[in-house]
């Protein structure tokens, strides 16, 4: 999070650049920590990452699942979730297949499915 302490929010009248920047292209390893993944070729997927979001935080970009404007006051809400839009023209049938899979195996772990 960045803040400009030097001046009241009520007096800045402008909009806020949120950021849900979830994913910067680091694993936890056991005994390693955080390990950066590469590409095919060696490359570091962090690199372009940093750089899109830069970019987007420095223009000021709103995209979907990623960033958004609003103008917020103290009593607003102050995580980027409040104000994202969701992209649902990504999700696959596979995606929604998952999904399943992971609550009926959550069900089976946790002893909720009964037979009939």
């Amino acid at each position: 999070m960045i803040f400009d302490l030097s001046q009241k929010h009520e007096r800045s009248n402008k909009e806020t650049f949120f950021g849900y920047f979830k994913d910067d292209k680091f694993i936890k390893r056991k005994g390693l920590g955080r390990v950066e993944k590469t590409d095919s070729d060696g490359n570091s997927l962090w690199a372009s990452t940093k750089d899109e979001w830069l970019d987007l935080y420095k223009n000021k970009k709103e995209v979907p699942g990623l960033s958004v404007m609003k103008k917020v006051t103290w009593k607003d809400e102050w995580l980027a979730e409040a104000y994202m839009e969701t992209d649902y023209t990504k999700l696959t049938p596979q995606d929604f297949q998952n999904v399943l899979n992971s609550y009926l195996s959550y069900l089976v772990k946790e002893g909720h499915v009964y037979e009939n």
